[in-house]
């Protein structure tokens, strides 16, 4: 993640923007933040131990990430009282993504790297048929001894 500093605009003191998702080969038990860049108005930092689980349930919502245009890995942060952001949780879920969105928790979409899309696009292919789609029978809404009250105009 990256904070950027507007030391001379006073609307606006400053922001914050996830640059990226970087795949590791094991999960760490805690999760740890470093500094990794600091310039004159800009701080990067590595967020480590974030984990992405895929669950049986999601699996639509799963394809249809990777079936759109632009695959992502959606980073929900959460704001703490210093107004800084943190990352709370990683996922690939559309559905679980828009409900953060929903009540205005920040979310950053970000493009999927090649291992994660692989890993996922396996887990897909293993775990979810598509639902067929079933053509609807029309109901009649009228029983066939209805009839109308008055006739139409020129009977």
């Amino acid at each position: 993640m990256e904070r950027k500093f507007y030391p001379d605009k006073a609307w606006m003191t400053e922001s914050w923007s996830a640059i990226g998702v970087i795949p590791a080969a094991q999960s760490e038990s805690e999760i740890v933040r470093s500094s990794i860049y600091q310039g004159d108005q800009v701080e990067q930092f590595l967020y480590t131990g974030y984990s992405i689980e895929l669950f049986a349930d999601e699996a639509e919502s799963y394809y249809a990430n990777l079936s759109g245009n632009h695959p992502g890995v959606f980073v929900v942060c959460e704001q703490e009282e210093d107004d800084e952001l943190r990352p709370l949780l990683t996922t690939l879920s559309y559905d679980e993504m828009a409900s953060y969105i929903e009540v205005d928790t920040p979310v950053f979409d970000l493009p999927i790297p090649p291992p994660i899309y692989e890993w996922v696009e396996a887990w897909v292919l293993e775990n979810y048929q598509p639902q067929q789609k079933k053509k609807r029978t029309r109901q009649k809404w009228a029983d066939e001894s209805w009839k109308p009250l008055r006739d139409p105009v020129g009977r």
